[in-house]
């Protein structure tokens, strides 16, 4: 990586197109969302398979393993919890061909330390050999009760993955989190978030302290200290991170109805040139909540 161009490193998919290996609105013309960097492989062994190690990016524990290819789209995965960052993010790998031995939920692990083996492990649809990759993200959980969530959506299948099912993280962009901390730019986690622009700002009127601020006290703008809330302020990233939060109290003047959502500013240039997975979408006459993130405020606050 570094100076190199990405065609050094990332997987395209089936299209061809590099660019569609990267993070962001990169797949189907713009309109389908990709949460992650692919990377090829750069060994394979002699019946062409991939070889390449997989390893852990910073010491960690592990928090969750798929053993099982096809209960996921990720195929074979697992997610390691970088617990001395603030905020503690996760990375998670996809598309394992192994899982290494003596690698459990559980094990701490650090940097360097050999997770897996590269693969083409997936479920619903096949990666050829040629394109066999590791999938990778990086990025923070919504809610410690997802199962709750999962269960009123009636899907087809059940939730074999707990609280570590895809649909329950939220991500960044690892190339960009790699090239800031290269340049110096920005020395952890917490220093990228906060460097990320807000696209949206939404008010939430509740009583309730999501998980998510028990899990990630660093996105807090300020403490609780046991005054009575009234609402949160959340500051949200273009592809829906909830990356900032402050507590509003009684006595500021605020008046809402509980569960009403509010929004309070947004960044209109990013949402029109932003072409899937937005925050808001820009109608007409009015500006209203995607159900994306209908669906996030769901999880994070309980709402039905």
């Amino acid at each position: 990586m570094g100076s190199e161009p990405v065609e050094a490193y990332v997987q395209p998919p089936a299209s061809g197109q590099v660019e569609s290996g990267l993070f962001g609105c990169v797949r189907d013309g713009g309109r389908r969302f990709h949460e992650a960097l692919d990377l090829f492989p750069i060994a394979r062994d002699a019946r062409g398979e991939a070889a390449d190690p997989i390893f852990s990016i910073l010491p960690g524990r592990v928090v969750y393993i798929n053993e099982r290819s096809g209960w996921s789209s990720y195929g074979r995965y697992l997610v390691v919890r970088h617990e001395g960052q603030s905020p503690a993010f996760h990375s998670l790998y996809a598309h394992l061909a192994e899982i290494s031995p003596g690698i459990k939920v559980g094990t701490q692990v650090v940097a360097g330390s050999v997770l897996g083996k590269m693969g083409r492990s997936a479920s619903g649809y096949t990666i050829p050999k040629s394109r066999a990759h590791l999938h990778f993200e990086l990025g923070i959980m919504l809610t410690d009760d997802f199962e709750a969530w999962y269960g009123r959506q009636k899907f087809k299948t059940p939730n074999r993955h707990g609280n570590w099912n895809g649909m329950n993280l939220v991500s960044v962009d690892p190339l960009g989190f790699y090239e800031g901390i290269r340049r110096g730019s920005i020395r952890n986690f917490n220093d990228y978030l906060k460097a990320r622009p807000v696209a949206a700002r939404l008010r939430v009127f509740t009583q309730k302290v999501p998980s998510m601020v028990k899990d990630y006290p660093a996105l807090l703008t300020r403490a609780l200290n046991d005054k009575v809330l009234v609402a949160w302020d959340i500051a949200f990233t273009d592809f829906g991170l909830p990356k900032e939060w402050t507590p509003r109290f009684a006595g500021e003047g605020l008046e809402g109805n509980p569960g009403e959502v509010r929004i309070l500013s947004y960044a209109p240039e990013r949402l029109e040139r932003q072409t899937c997975h937005r925050v808001l979408d820009l109608t007409v006459d009015r500006v209203v909540l995607t159900q994306e993130t209908k669906a996030t405020l769901e999880k994070l606050f309980g709402f039905h």
